[in-house]
C-alpha cells in the first residue's frame, strides 16, 4: 500500500512537481526519477508540497538535492511550496494588547504588576 502521491506536469520552458501523502524515501526516489525526465527546454521547476502530511528529513534533502543538481546542470530556477501549516505564522496586530504601564509585551514583571 502506498501512503503517497507524485504526479507533475509540464509545458515547454516550465514543470510543477506535486507531492500528497507522505514525503518518505519512495516518494523521494520517485520524484528523483521525475526531475532526470523533465524535457531539456524546462527552465523552471515549481515543486508543490501542499499536499503533504509528513516530511521525513531525510527524504526532504534527497529530493532538495535532486532538484539542486537540477538547477547547477540546466542553470535553471527552482521553487518549493511548503504545506501551510509549516510555514512560520505571525501575529495578528489585532491580538496584541499595549498596556500605558507596560513598554515591553515580553516584560513578565509588568504583566504580573497588572494583574
Amino acid at each position: 500500500m502506498e501512503f503517497y502521491e507524485v504526479a507533475f506536469e509540464a509545458h515547454s520552458h516550465g514543470a510543477t512537481i506535486y507531492m500528497m501523502g507522505l514525503l518518505y524515501d519512495p516518494a523521494a526516489l520517485r520524484t528523483g526519477a521525475m526531475i532526470d525526465l523533465l524535457p531539456l527546454t524546462t527552465r523552471t521547476v515549481r515543486l508543490d508540497l501542499r499536499g503533504v502530511e509528513i516530511i521525513d528529513p531525510t527524504a526532504f534533502v534527497s529530493v532538495a538535492r535532486a532538484l539542486n543538481r537540477w538547477r547547477d546542470k540546466y542553470r535553471g530556477r527552482v521553487t518549493i511550496e511548503f504545506p501551510a501549516r509549516s510555514r512560520r505564522r505571525t501575529p495578528s496586530l489585532h491580538l496584541v494588547r499595549h498596556s500605558p504601564a507596560t513598554t515591553d509585551i515580553f516584560d513578565q514583571s509588568a504583566a504580573n504588576a497588572a494583574c
